[in-house]
């Protein structure tokens, strides 16, 4: 043990000095205590007077010893990257806005304008109006429907039924149609008639017309269809239950039940609202009037209402029969029997009064009236082939819809279409409408087979059938066929109800005379007869209308599969772009 008074020997250690490379003396620093650690630590560091457990600290005592500050605060450098990432986000995040803004405004005005280079719109309406029309056009295109694959008809009269709204309305789109004869003529059965348009322009007016139709076509696929108060759903007829549907099928999972019967509506207005305002408005032309009574027509024979339907492709007669540029329109149809003159001059026969008179034929033979069909046929068929050859026109050539023919005539001139002709100018013969031709001879051969009482008249009939078959291999040969595919698909179809006929009648000769030849050779005198005097003719008779018959097979079934594989060909091309014009 060290004595109390021993002395205190303090031995000095010599500093440590430092010698940097260039040769001068550096003292080392000497930090300050309080830097050996964060200032942050330093405010834990107080003394407790007691253990900090965690059950013993209460929030009052972490608010009133400053612990809530103490996590609030933030040091200089970290304000200052709080600042430049909030700057930097507000910046890139308008950035992007603007960017995706624009990028889908050039998108939508792209796609706008593509959509009115194939669907045309009168350029006197409004923005709206527009753009509603061409919704509509190209809704009604199946492979745009994504969804479903076919056209929503419902969505379709939607947008229809808001342009004709906006048409129709005098401080919009409508201004200067009127109500005829100052408030609206009344038709019984229909309301008010259609309103005068006379005013306004050719392209309004086939605007207008499209409408009405394209809202005619909808109603008749929405018949029976119904929805509630609110027109937020739809349901099928299927659904609902109806004196033809006493016991509908029960809602997919997930669908709303059908509203009560007090609160069912009708989805669309009846189809003939439509064709009737078109037939009571003033100012559109002979065809359009036309193509709208026919519609009508064809609807009514859907329904199964043959006197109405006779009654409606009758009034389309005779609007075609008062565009004739004639005062005399009994000297160019006879106004009973609907057969056209053969003395008529050839300038007053009309492809009105052709369309109409083909109609009417064809609805008198689906009902069997073949007596009052067969004399049109003939009669029209007579005025196409003595009408004038109409001077040659070059092709059309497809318009192309395609992003890069869009793209580089983006900022071209697009003019609206010209319009389609009245149908009251003189009949010409066209070679597109050589198929028409086909038709009236296919219809003219099967009436005549149907009604044969002998051998030669029946092949006078197949001669008929066997002229038509012709006609559509030569029309598809011409370019202004070969290159519409609509006209070629209208001749190829053709063609195959001809073949199809022909291949049936020859299949009843071949019969027929295999039947002969059984009975001939079967015994008895007749049989002896023929045994002796040889059966050589009606064998080869029953062979050649047997070879006949596998040739016109072969030649149906090759033109199938020629038109199944271009069918083919033309939905793969359809569904392998995203829209399709």
């Amino acid at each position: 043990m060290r004595p109390a008074n021993f002395p205190i020997i303090r031995i000095h250690l010599a500093k440590r000095i430092f010698r940097p490379p260039n040769g001068s003396l550096v003292e080392a620093p000497v930090p300050r205590q309080f830097s050996h650690r964060p200032p942050r630590l330093l405010i834990l560091s107080q003394a407790s007077l007691r253990p900090q457990l965690p059950f013993l600290n209460s929030p009052i005592q972490y608010l009133a010893n400053g612990q809530i500050p103490r996590f609030l605060s933030i040091s200089a450098s970290q304000k200052k990257f709080i600042k430049r990432t909030a700057h930097l986000t507000a910046y890139y995040t308008v950035v992007i806005f603007m960017w995706s803004t624009w990028l889908t405004l050039v998108c939508f005005f792209f796609l706008s304008e593509r959509q009115e280079r194939r669907f045309p719109s009168p350029y006197e309406w409004s923005i709206i109006s527009r753009l509603r029309f061409r919704r509509a056009k190209w809704w009604q295109v199946p492979e745009n429907n994504e969804d479903q694959a076919f056209p929503n008809y419902a969505r379709i009269y939607s947008e229809f039924e808001k342009v004709l709204k906006r048409l129709e309305d005098p401080k919009k789109d409508g201004e200067g149609i009127f109500e005829q004869d100052e408030g609206g003529i009344l038709v019984p059965g229909v309301g008010k008639a259609g309103f005068d348009v006379t005013a306004k322009s050719r392209e309004w007016q086939q605007g207008y017309w499209e409408v009405l139709m394209g809202m005619g076509a909808a109603a008749e696929r929405m018949e029976g269809w119904v929805t509630d108060s609110r027109r937020r759903n739809i349901w099928s007829p299927e659904f609902i239950a109806s004196p033809s549907n006493p016991r509908p099928k029960a809602t997919l999972p997930g669908m709303p039940l059908p509203p009560p019967e007090d609160e069912q509506r009708p989805v669309t207005e009846p189809p003939e609202t439509f064709y009737l305002k078109i037939l009571t408005s003033k100012g559109f032309t002979t065809s359009q009037k036309l193509q709208a009574a026919l519609a009508y027509a064809d609807w009514l024979s859907f329904k199964k209402l043959a006197d109405s339907a006779e009654e409606m492709y009758r009034w389309g007669l005779d609007i075609a029969i008062a565009g004739l540029p004639t005062n005399d329109p009994a000297s160019v149809i006879d106004p009973k029997t609907s057969v056209l003159s053969s003395t008529a001059p050839k300038e007053t026969i009309t492809p009105n009064l052709v369309y109409a008179a083909t109609s009417l034929a064809t609805h008198l033979a689906s009902n069997s009236n073949i007596k009052a069909a067969l004399p049109v046929y003939i009669s029209v068929l007579r005025a196409r082939l003595s009408a004038d050859i109409a001077p040659y026109s070059e092709p059309r050539i497809p318009r192309d819809y395609s992003v890069m023919g869009v793209f580089l005539n983006y900022f071209d001139k697009y003019p609206y279409p010209p319009l389609p002709p009245t149908g009251d100018e003189p009949l010409l013969r066209r070679e597109e409408e050589m198929c028409d031709e086909a038709v009236l001879k296919n219809y003219i051969g099967e009436i005549l087979f149907a009604t044969a009482g002998s051998s030669t008249q029946r092949l006078q009939a197949l001669n008929w059938i066997r002229e038509a078959v012709s006609n559509s291999t030569t029309a598809q040969r011409f370019d202004i066929v070969a290159l519409d595919a609509a006209l070629r698909k209208k001749c190829q179809t053709c063609e195959e109800v001809g073949l199809e006929s022909w291949g049936k009648i020859m299949t009843f000769l071949a019969a027929e005379a295999r039947e002969k030849r059984d009975k001939a050779t079967s015994g008895g005198l007749t049989g002896l007869l023929w045994k002796i005097w040889g059966t050589k003719e009606l064998k080869s008779k029953v062979q050649d209308l047997e070879d006949e018959e596998e040739g016109v097979v072969e030649r149906l079934h090759k033109l199938r599969r020629k038109m199944l594989k271009e069918e083919w060909d033309a939905e793969e091309k359809k569904y392998a772009r995203t829209f399709v014009f």
